[in-house]
C-alpha cells in the first residue's frame, strides 16, 4: 500500500535512495469514509428536522463518496519522501529539501490511531512526514526504521554529538 521504489539500504554508494509514496487505499479510504460519515450525518440531520430524504438524494451522496474516493487518490499533488546521501526531499505541492545536517530528532506520532513519522529540524520545526504512514501499511515500522538508519548514517540520531 504504502510504495517504495528501490531497495531498502542504509546506506548508498550512488546517493539514490528509497521513496515513500502512500499507496491509493490509503488516500482513498480516508476520504470515502469521510463522505460516507457526512452521507449518513446529512441523513440523520434530515430526519431530525421532519425532512425527508428520497432513495435518489441518499443514492446521490453515497455516489458522491465514492467518485470523490476513486478520483481524488489520482489527483496531483502526489506527496512523497525521498532520501538522498545529503538530504530529505519532501515533494508535494512543491519540492523541500531538508539537509540531514539540519535534523536534529526523528520520531513517531499516533494520532487518531494512525502512526506517522515527525522530523524535528534545528529551527525548532517540527514537519510531519506525509509518508511513510501506517494506515493500511503493515510495512510501516520497518520504513520508520530505514528513515531512522538513513539519519543515524549521515551523522544523525541518539548518538550525535
Amino acid at each position: 500500500m504504502n510504495d517504495t521504489a528501490g531497495p531498502l539500504p542504509a546506506s548508498s554508494a550512488s546517493g539514490a535512495a528509497p521513496t515513500f509514496r502512500l499507496g491509493v487505499m490509503q488516500i482513498a479510504a480516508p476520504v470515502l469514509g469521510g463522505m460516507l460519515v457526512g452521507t449518513a450525518l446529512a441523513y440523520v440531520l434530515v430526519a431530525a428536522t421532519g425532512g425527508r430524504m428520497t432513495a435518489g438524494e441518499l443514492w446521490a451522496f453515497v455516489s458522491a463518496g465514492v467518485f470523490a474516493s476513486v478520483v481524488v487518490p489520482a489527483m496531483p499533488p502526489h506527496y512523497s519522501v525521498e532520501l538522498y546521501d545529503d538530504c530529505l526531499v519532501l515533494r508535494g505541492g512543491r519540492r523541500r529539501d531538508i539537509p540531514w545536517r539540519d535534523v536534529i530528532g526523528l520520531e513517531v506520532r499516533k494520532t487518531a490511531g494512525v502512526r506517522t513519522v515527525v522530523i524535528r529540524v534545528s529551527d525548532g520545526r517540527r514537519i510531519p512526514l506525509r509518508a511513510p504512514m501506517s494506515l493500511l501499511d503493515r510495512r510501516f515500522d520497518a520504513k520508520a526504521q530505514i528513515l531512522m538508519d538513513w539519519w543515524t548514517a549521515r551523522g544523525g540520531g541518539p548518538d550525535r554529538v
